[in-house]
């Protein structure tokens, strides 16, 4: 899953938004918190997102011009609902494949030793 990145702050200037905006979408559930992916890089830990994905959000929310941004959340909302209705989580092992509706799965982690990681939210945002 090689995806190009972009950075929070080439997202910023590409698109003339303010961090404020950026998160304030964030809170309205227009642009979701499994996109902010936090990578430990030189200078210490910066956020990007999948650029096919966040680009087209952002300009979705801009190019808006017949709902205000709370009817644009409840529509993103309503669609990801009857999105999530359909996706399945199957698992496929050497004993066998189990299929699991994705809303009925409360939680997904990958382990290493002591470390895990939730995957769950992340599996719900997956675009197919």
């Amino acid at each position: 899953m090689d995806q190009e990145l972009i950075s929070k702050k080439e997202l910023l200037e590409t698109f003339g938004i303010s961090y404020g905006a950026l998160y304030r979408w964030k809170r309205m559930g227009l642009i979701p918190e499994a996109w902010f992916l936090r990578r430990s890089t030189s200078t210490g830990q910066e956020t990007f997102f999948r650029r096919d994905q966040i680009c087209q959000r952002v300009r979705l929310i801009l190019d808006n011009e017949h709902q205000t941004l709370d009817e644009l959340a409840a529509s993103l909302a309503e669609k990801r609902q009857t999105v999530m209705a359909r996706r399945k989580l199957i698992i496929e092992t050497a004993y066998g494949r189990r299929e699991f509706p994705l809303e009925e799965v409360r939680r997904a982690v990958v382990a290493e030793g002591q470390r895990q990681e939730d995957v769950l939210e992340l599996l719900k945002e997956v675009t197919l």
